[in-house]
């Protein structure tokens, strides 16, 4: 499906994965569906040497271009098509380069160089005359949409494409909110870019931005009305960047006064939202009102307040932050019994208490020591300092994917730190560092990594409510 305009030009992508894509058309052309199978098709037929290996949809995660072959070849044999790297180098077997088809100089020349016997050869250039020609000939059915409305073209695709990808939110209202000075999509990561980078959030995902603005234009976190918050962007195209500075002002703020270094330790996305819609309307907040902040934050975390939340009840969340701030008196209406549940019995990151949890070996760790460095390495590392060191002996398996088999250690140095807990050779700050006591290492040695864990499966537990308690309490729940 195509999208034909008059119109000015729009911003596009200048590459389809590794291959540059050049505009020959007098009148703008877009592609609007059939990406997937017109990116298979240019992968397998175009020669290597039109990669552009600088292009970001080639980079992967190290900023290299990645060194996989992904040419495809033609087996002659088994009539079928093979990666580049099947085909054996040892081997007498003669396979067509995919790239060649729409290359007739490239063709001649492979076809001159088959080996064989003259009916073997006759054959082989048959094949790939037929091939060529099947490709050559293929028609590829175009739908074209022929308007100079945007809008138009947009809601067109929405109704066609039924069975292919739908059409994310955000996808929908950046075509609808598009203008010749706006784009919604540039305009946000502009502002992540420029708001979020020296917090280290620049990561962070579009839709916490994007759901922050619609509370802004006074829509709620759920509304689906695309064509009304396309039009009210684009009638407020400054509340980009209003969000975005308050957003920068509510990570600072669970930065440096929550811990929450990185985008991947939030519990939940709409702690953001809403201490976002908080920061935008007060800009201001005085040391007191950021106090109540942080045991809003740990209060909301640990009774696992927004899980399965509707948008009514977001919005009576963020009216709540709101009373609270504004009057110094809390009521979070949405707990009714207030509770905090007990760990799961097997850790899994992804889970708001772990994240919890994982902050708080971060602050043990950075208080038990002069030079802790938990912080730190939560921070650089995430998920991939919290490792598992007791190994499964003759016991339950869930006990090993418990919390309490969880260590805050640098990656690093898991064998070494490994070694030194089962030998219980662990200095007093170490053991502090660890939520280890003289007991639990006891029961190391004797090799009761059943107690072990029930042990420090306690102390964690008293060590999270001794935490939660007054924050609790500042937001006026007494009972749990």
């Amino acid at each position: 499906m195509v999208w034909r305009s008059s119109g000015p030009l729009l911003d596009c992508y200048q590459n389809i994965g590794p291959h540059r894509v050049s505009n020959s058309s007098v009148s703008p052309q877009y592609l609007l569906d059939g990406v997937q199978r017109l990116s298979t098709l240019l992968g397998a037929l175009s020669p290597s040497n039109t990669i552009n290996a600088d292009a970001d949809e080639f980079s992967e995660a190290d900023d290299q271009p990645p060194t996989e072959n992904y040419s495809v070849h033609y087996d002659f044999e088994t009539n079928d098509f093979i990666r580049e790297d099947e085909v054996s180098n040892k081997s007498k077997k003669q396979t067509l380069p995919m790239d060649l088809l729409l290359d007739s100089v490239g063709m001649l020349r492979f076809q001159r160089s088959l080996s064989g016997t003259d009916e073997e050869i006759d054959e082989l250039i048959r094949s790939c005359d037929k091939l060529s020609a099947a490709f050559r000939e293929y028609k590829l059915p175009v739908i074209p949409i022929v308007t100079d409305d945007v809008e138009m073209a947009t809601r067109t695709f929405q109704r066609l494409n039924s069975q292919g990808k739908r059409m994310s939110e955000a996808h929908m209202i950046h075509a609808l909110s598009w203008g010749s000075e706006f784009n919604l999509n540039a305009k946000i990561h502009e502002t992540k870019v420029a708001e979020l980078t020296d917090l280290g959030w620049s990561e962070m995902e579009n839709d916490i931005l994007l759901k922050a603005c619609k509370i802004a234009l006074g829509f709620g976190v759920y509304s689906k009305n695309a064509d009304d918050i396309g039009t009210a962007f684009k009638d407020r195209p400054g509340v980009v960047s209003d969000v975005g500075k308050a957003c920068g002002k509510a990570v600072g703020f669970l930065v440096h006064k929550c811990g929450i270094s990185r985008p991947d330790l939030l519990p939940y996305a709409f702690q953001l939202i809403l201490l976002t819609d908080a920061f935008r309307v007060r800009p201001d907040l005085t040391n007191d009102q950021k106090n109540d902040l942080v045991s809003w934050v740990w209060t909301t975390t640990y009774g696992e307040y927004f899980a399965g939340m509707s948008g009514d009840r977001v919005e009576k969340a963020r009216k709540d932050l709101a009373h609270g701030l504004d009057t110094g008196r809390w009521d979070l209406t949405h707990f009714d019994p207030f509770e905090v549940k007990a760990l799961n019995r097997k850790f899994d990151f992804r889970s708001v208490r772990a994240k919890a949890f994982s902050l708080r070996l971060s602050d043990i760790s950075s208080r038990a020591t002069a030079n802790g460095n938990g912080a730190d390495l939560l921070a650089e590392y995430g998920r991939e300092c919290l490792l598992q060191l007791l190994p499964r002996i003759n016991s339950n398996k869930v006990i090993y994917s418990s919390y309490a088999n969880r260590f805050l250690c640098d990656p690093r140095q898991s064998g070494v730190t490994k070694d030194k807990i089962l030998s219980g050779n662990l200095t007093a700050d170490e053991m502090n560092n660890m939520l280890i006591n003289p007991e639990m290492l006891r029961m190391i040695k004797d090799g009761d990594h059943e107690e072990f864990i029930r042990l420090r499966m306690n102390e964690i537990n008293c060590i999270e409510e001794e935490f939660y308690s007054p924050h609790l309490q500042v937001m006026s729940i007494y009972n749990w």
